[in-house]
Formats: structure tokens, C-alpha cells, sequence
């Protein structure tokens, strides 16, 4: 069975002949060392031009489902996750893609502020140690401070990560595990399987021979993004005079829309959190505003409830294993919470899907002499459960 498509090499010098052996006797360790010291040799171009230049931050980095093998970044702010594997059989080149894509589900539920405290664990740094490694590289022209955070947050967001997988040499039928990567359909990453083929003479030294042996070109994969305050419709009929169609929203439903709106845009603008390392939240379009302590994973929501006439904010966890982990944990601490929270609390944290809230009864939420009212309400909630909640679930994280 051949094992590569490589011919072997010869290195001419002088009219001298020499003929290249390949390595076989490394490891895993060599790989990762060879490429994080010289990232050029990825081809990374031939892949994907936008994760050009790239640019090494660290090895090893922790995540809640374990180390991945190395972190790069490009001075735009995209995230490169590298595992590094010595393919020895089909077992190891399926198990290395389940692991790559725990990885990048992982990371793309960070936010930047976990990131960067994972980097400053990592590297043993302080302050935003993710940007000044871009900034120190040779590049053209790095991004300001802000503009790159929100580029690398972004990218975050949507799971818009380079997801590489190194190998020593790849065998046949390897090119065949790109298909499980239809179980992360909802990450907008790029996927290539590098081999690296490393040949080596005694007087002369080592050659690497980098190439691609397959990427997600081929994948069907269609992501619609819906920027804030716009909604999906039919097209609109071939009449250029018609302003209505069949999924225009009803003028109740339009006006609602509208005050949820302009409401949460005002509210954002206005609040402050004791917690100064507390990310403010996205301005909401419908009932419920977001606010994520830490982690996406665990969220505080400042409601409107119509039906029952009542506003709130409560607290829940997500129903995946590192959000049920903390539930756990939080519930361990019910009666600490709920004396810092106080007794009008509505407390629902044994069960999956449960949380804590607070509520209180609104007649009519789109009265005008209401919102200071309202405002209020939200302002001192969401701060309190910020402050109760934030720290818990921080150190919760950082010891699981």
C-alpha cells in the first residue's frame, strides 16, 4: 500500500546527489515545537488567504475539555486551533477530529475576557496579552486595541475559527474524516488536514515538506447572518410601489417591535454595573435582554412579559455539560444566594432548565409614566445578580 504521494527527495549540491531518508522515529511533541517555532510552514494561504498571516500565541491551551495543542492569531483577529497527531491507524485519525471540534465548540462558547485570562494562565502575563502578541509580530498594519478584540469576540461568537489537524504522514482514506464534521454545523469554521512529511541526510540536516491534504472547499454550508433590527421576509413583489406584502407585521406587532427596540437601546446606553470587568450587554430587539457573566454559557435576562403583565430578570444555565456543571454547583450554594439575593426570589435550581428569578407585576408595560419605573427595576436586578452570580460562576470555571 503506498503511503504517500511523495516521490523520494534528493538534495543536488555541487553536482553531489545526497538522498533524503524519511523520519519515522518522532513525536507528537516534535511536531507541534516545529510548527509553532515556524508557522510559516504552514500553508496556510493555499487553505484559506483570510488566516494570513499567522501568528503563534501558545501551546497547550486549557480548556474545559482538555489542553489543544497550539493557538495562532492573525493580526485581523481570526483564531487558528491546531491539534497535532502521528497517525498510526484509523481509530487515532478519527478520534483526533472529535477532538479538534470539542476544542473549537469550546472556545467559540469563550468570550474574549475568557480567552485572555486563559492566555495569561497559560503564558503566566497580565493585562491583554492576545493583542500584543499581534502587535509584536511583523505585520503591515495591526488593528487598534478596540477594533481587534471586537474582531477576535466576533469570531468567537460564531465559532469562525481555522481548525488544522498536523500529522506526520497521512494514509489513505484519511482524506474521508473531513465528514464528520457535520456534527459543528452551527460553526462557521474552515477545516484542513496538513501532513507533514520530514525527510532527513546527517551532513545535511532536515527537510519538511508541508502540503494540504484536504480541506472544507467542498463542504455545503450556507450561513445566513441577520444584523440587529432586521428580520427575514419574502421577496417583495415585482410591483416597486407596494409597501406591504404577506409577512409584514401587523401595526400592533410593528409598534411593539419599536418599543422594545428603542427601549433596550436607551436602557444599554444607561446602565453601569458595579462589576467593571462585566461585558455590557447587545441591545435587544424582542422581550428578553441577555447579559452573560463570564461565560455564554449562563446568562442573566432583564424580561418583558405582556400576558402576565409583570417585568423580571432571572438567571439559567445552558443544558450542556459545562452549564449543568455549574447549576450543580450553584445549587450547592442555594442558601448563600438567596440570603445575598434576598427572600422575594423565586428559586428553581434543582432541575435542569431551572434558575432564579424575580419578578414584579407591570399593568402596562408601554405606558410612558411607567419606564422610569421599569428602568429601575432592570437597573438594580441585573446589577444584583451581576454581582452575585459573576463570581460564583468565575470560580466555578477556573476550578472545574
Amino acid at each position: 500500500m503506498k503511503r504517500s504521494a511523495y516521490g523520494k527527495p534528493i538534495l543536488i549540491h555541487n553536482e553531489k546527489v545526497s538522498k533524503l531518508h524519511r523520519m519515522e522515529a518522532f513525536n507528537e511533541l516534535f511536531i507541534q515545537e516545529l510548527i509553532f517555532k515556524n508557522a510559516d510552514c504552514l500553508p496556510i494561504a493555499e487553505i484559506d488567504e483570510a488566516y494570513s498571516p499567522v501568528i503563534p500565541v501558545c501551546t497547550e491551551l486549557n480548556t474545559a475539555v482538555g489542553p489543544l495543542d497550539v493557538l495562532m492569531v492573525t493580526p485581523s483577529g481570526r483564531l487558528i486551533i491546531i491539534e497535532t497527531k502521528l497517525w498510526r491507524n484509523p481509530e487515532a485519525r478519527r478520534k483526533v477530529i472529535a477532538q479538534i471540534l470539542d476544542y473549537a465548540k469550546e472556545v467559540a462558547r469563550w468570550t474574549y475576557e475568557d480567552l485572555q485570562r486563559e492566555i495569561n494562565k497559560r503564558l503566566k502575563t497580565s493585562g491583554n496579552t492576545l493583542y500584543k502578541v499581534a502587535c509584536g509580530s511583523d505585520v503591515d498594519e495591526p488593528l487598534e486595541e478596540a477594533s481587534f478584540v471586537d474582531a477576535v469576540s466576533r469570531n468567537l461568537r460564531k465559532g469562525n475559527f481555522l481548525l488544522l489537524v498536523v500529522g506526520d504522514g497521512i494514509h489513505e482514506g484519511a482524506a474521508g474524516i473531513t465528514d464528520f464534521l457535520s456534527t459543528a454545523g452551527y460553526l462557521e469554521f474552515t477545516f484542513a488536514l496538513i501532513e507533514l512529511a520530514v525527510y532527513k541526510e546527517d551532513d545535511l540536516g532536515t527537510l519538511v515538506i508541508p502540503r494540504v491534504i484536504a480541506r472544507t472547499v467542498e463542504l455545503q454550508r450556507m450561513i445566513v447572518e441577520i444584523p440587529d433590527g432586521l428580520t427575514l421576509c419574502d421577496a417583495p413583489t415585482s410591483n416597486s410601489n407596494t409597501k406591504n406584502n404577506s409577512s409584514t407585521l401587523s401595526p400592533e406587532k410593528a409598534q411593539e417591535r419599536d418599543f422594545y427596540q428603542k427601549f433596550w437601546r436607551e436602557f444599554v446606553s444607561e446602565i453601569s454595573f458595579d462589576d467593571p470587568a462585566q461585558p455590557m450587554p447587545d441591545p435587544a430587539n424582542s422581550t428578553n435582554l441577555f447579559i452573560h457573566p463570564v461565560t455564554n454559557q449562563v446568562w442573566i435576562s432583564a424580561y418583558f412579559s405582556k400576558s402576565t403583565k409583570q417585568i423580571g430578570v432571572y438567571f439559567r444555565c445552558s443544558k450542556i455539560q459545562l452549564g449543568q456543571e455549574i447549576r450543580q454547583q450553584l445549587q450547592n450554594d442555594q442558601e448563600d444566594i438567596i440570603k445575598e439575593l434576598g427572600s422575594n426570589i423565586v428559586w428553581d435550581m434543582a432541575e435542569v432548565g431551572g434558575g432564579a428569578g424575580v419578578r414584579t407585576q407591570c399593568d402596562d408595560i408601554f405606558l410612558p409614566e411607567n419606564r422610569v419605573q421599569i428602568k429601575d427595576f432592570f437597573t438594580e436586578w441585573t446589577n444584583t445578580f451581576v454581582n452575585v452570580f459573576r463570581p460564583r460562576v468565575k470560580r466555578i470555571i477556573e476550578e472545574l
